[in-house]
């Protein structure tokens, strides 16, 4: 008896030693690396061995495809295995360590979110570039570690980086000078920067290797700047300029992938370790002088050299080696395929778009992993989708020729020669079925939900300067409040006026305050469409009462995500009181001077409404906030107030403007008033969810687009700058 119980022992502990227990996984993610700049797909220019060595161990993908042709969004598609486009992120966010909205929504689960609840130990070392504010730093968003930088890139020498705190950066080219970050410590590097990541790479996998760990290489090269040292230059003589400069740093990320291969062979758990390596969009040319071959474009592209990368995989215990695949494949897989092998759980309200690969790698399963491949570029209006072997791309803004190609045959999308099928009357029926794919799959999109670097080009208002924070008058007193904006040259340089208590002290719109009766009063000069930039003076009139209680009209309210609400407050007192409100969670809801709430994302948030002079006397509200459903019949009410449409670009700087539909409406009626409330453009859209609004003809200034259908109406500002 007591044979046969050490027998079983022992035969448990074999088996949990021969790779029974989940695998480790690691990704590892070049920025901005050319498709043919990689051994595995042709290079002879740039070797690189230790990246070859993954694909000689596994699977070279021959149509791998990230969700996006540029960093930030191609990130967030593959760290939460999801279309980005389904949540908003379709622009480069910008650094912004203030702005909770700026980078990915919180209630969007990550796949370090996903595999910390079935025991893994989760790292991220090197970029994150899904935003900078405190909430979305990577110890928030699922992950145990962090080593690296919060932004979009950054520079690779110590003696570079002058900027010790990362939240002291205001944009983009200041995050570049930080320090890196040790979870939320600064750090001042010793090396060049791609081996710092490379040796804390080897360091994660040491300190785990008795338990699962999942662990996210993000390296930030060869992402300009154009950087590298002495020693990788000089291994690449018959280079020149920029591309023996990109080679360098190719190099050194090579060099990187081989300690941390080297690594997993000396601590024996290769076997037992999937490993993936893919670029995070294709190489942009022109910038970075690498080399996407024979695929037409690059970043930002919707063509193949926009977003089909270098890709492979091994799991040397598991799948053989040196084999080539050729179906399509993309970046949203390897979250799926992770969930599936450890059995980790994902939000089953918001399916994964990827696929587990394994079933199809070895030979379980037959068939393409993925029949359609989508890209969508909000801002330039570019759509595309593979479906098989076929291509449909629409440029809308740019030009009516649209193409289909057959990437089988054309793999470079050439148009010569009748290899741009659009025009073919034998691909008609092909034709009609992609566009119908690609409509049917924009019904699942929402429109970006913050601005982008590609907004940066403008200077934008930052900051409010009021002459006063305080003033006391009596009644019938006047008394003139001067605000400008930082910096000077703001595109948006015009200042609304409004109080939150008129019957105590109204303004005018050039920032005149008129005392009326007793109380308080707060005086907010913001600029337009900037809710966040603001500043807010408080008038005291005459000698109010001291308040003793304040009531609200709710004390629990719950609120579909999208949709507005209000609150009003009741003040114990004979005199007009100014309420100061707030709220404890922005990401959730925010509120407004005059207790209007506006609901970003479903969760919870408290509403604090205080008495301006009396600073102990305070009421809240308890906001619960649910996802919207299209049929719960929150619009049944006649024109109810609603965000429904967007505008871009705001301020207009070329004579035109996008409106944009967040939802599919048969008829909106449009108008577009002055400031002195004459009707100067009226349209009625009709199935079209976008409208290019011209207004090259009227003169600079502040108008009021006011936007209804049958059921909902809102009003939005603009602001012309012709």
């Amino acid at each position: 008896m007591n044979k046969c119980i050490v027998l079983i022992v022992l035969l448990l502990v074999s088996l949990l030693a021969s790779g029974q227990e989940k695998p480790n996984v690691i990704v590892i993610m070049a920025d901005d690396l050319g498709y043919a700049d990689v051994g595995f797909n042709g290079s002879t220019e740039i070797p690189t061995p230790n990246i070859d060595r993954i694909a000689d161990n596994g699977i070279k993908f021959t149509s791998a495809y990230t969700t996006y042709s540029v960093c930030g969004p191609s990130r967030a598609g593959f760290i939460t295995g999801r279309y980005q486009q389904r949540f908003g992120f379709e622009r480069n966010p910008l650094y912004r360590v203030d702005d909770p909205y700026m980078g990915l929504p919180l209630d969007e689960m990550t796949i370090a979110e996903s595999v910390s609840q079935v025991g893994y130990k989760t790292g991220i070392i090197g970029k994150w570039h899904l935003g900078a504010h405190i909430s979305n730093h990577p110890l928030n968003r699922g992950f145990d570690e962090f080593y690296g930088h919060l932004g979009g890139g950054h520079r690779y020498f110590p003696e570079d980086l002058t900027i010790e705190d990362s939240y002291a950066a205001t944009n983009e080219e200041e995050s570049y000078l930080t320090w890196i970050l040790r979870n939320h410590k600064p750090e001042k590097t010793d090396e060049y920067i791609t081996d710092e990541f490379s040796n804390e790479a080897v360091n994660f996998v040491s300190r785990h290797k008795d338990h699962p760990f999942f662990l996210f290489l993000s390296y930030n090269a060869p992402h300009s700047p154009m950087q590298a040292t002495d020693a990788d230059l000089a291994l690449f003589p018959s280079l020149t300029d920029k591309r023996k400069i990109y080679a360098a740093m190719v190099n050194a990320v090579d060099r990187g992938v081989g300690k941390v291969l080297d690594k997993l062979q000396e601590l024996n758990i290769e076997e037992n370790t999937i490993i993936f390596f893919l670029s995070d969009n294709g190489g942009p040319e022109s910038k970075n002088a690498s080399d996407n071959g024979i695929l037409r474009g690059g970043k930002s592209d919707v063509f193949e050299g926009g977003y089909r990368v270098p890709f492979a995989m091994q799991w040397t215990g598991e799948i053989d080696g040196d084999v080539t695949y050729d179906f399509p494949v993309s970046s949203l897989d390897i979250f799926a395929t992770l969930s599936a092998l450890s059995e980790s759980p994902v939000n089953p309200d918001k399916p994964l778009d990827g696929v587990n690969l394994i079933p199809y790698l070895n030979g379980e399963q037959s068939g393409r992993p993925h029949e359609t491949i989508h890209i969508r570029k909000f801002d330039q209006d570019r759509h595309a989708v593979r479906y098989g072997d076929l291509k449909y791309i629409r440029f809308m803004a740019e030009s009516p020729n649209p193409r289909l190609y057959n990437l089988n045959t054309n793999i470079s999308e050439s148009d010569a020669d009748g290899q741009n099928l659009y025009w073919n009357a034998d691909y008609k029926p092909q034709r009609d079925e992609l566009q119908a794919i690609q409509a049917e799959w924009e019904k699942g999109l929402i429109h970006p939900r913050f601005l982008g670097l590609v907004h940066d080009e403008l200077v934008w208002a930052t900051e409010v300067n009021l002459s006063r924070e305080n003033i006391e008058l009596n009644s019938n007193d006047t008394y003139q409040l001067e605000a400008s904006i930082l910096p000077n040259d703001a595109f948006n340089d015009v200042i609304e006026w409004n109080s939150n208590n008129p019957s105590v002290a109204s303004v005018d719109e050039n920032g005149k305050v008129t005392a009326l009766s007793d109380g308080y009063a707060i005086v907010i000069a913001r600029v337009v469409d900037l809710q966040q930039v603001f500043k807010q003076c408080v008038v005291k009139v005459g000698s109010p009462d001291e308040a003793s209680t304040i009531t609200l009209s709710d004390n629990v309210l719950t609120i579909t995500t999208g949709k507005p609400a209000s609150l009003t407050a009741e003040v114990n007192s004979s005199r007009s009181y100014a309420i100061e409100w707030s709220s404890n969670n922005m990401a959730v809801a925010t509120v407004n001077e005059h207790g209007q709430i506006l609901t970003h994302h479903q969760g919870q948030a408290v509403i604090t409404a205080r008495v301006i002079g009396s600073p102990n006397i305070s009421a809240e509200c308890e906001i619960n906030v649910e996802d919207y459903q299209e049929d719960t019949g929150i619009f049944d009410n006649d024109l109810v107030q609603a965000d429904f449409f967007s505008v871009y670009p705001n301020p207009l700087v070329n004579g035109q403007a996008t409106i944009l539909l967040k939802m599919n409406e048969p008829k909106v009626y449009m108008q577009l008033y002055d400031v002195s409330g004459q009707l100067v453009k009226e349209k009625t859209l009709e199935g079209v969810r976008q409208y290019i609004l011209n207004v090259s003809g009227l003169a600079n200034g502040l108008y009021f687009i006011n936007m209804n259908t049958d059921k909902m109406v809102q009003a939005k500002k603009i602001l012309v700058r012709n």
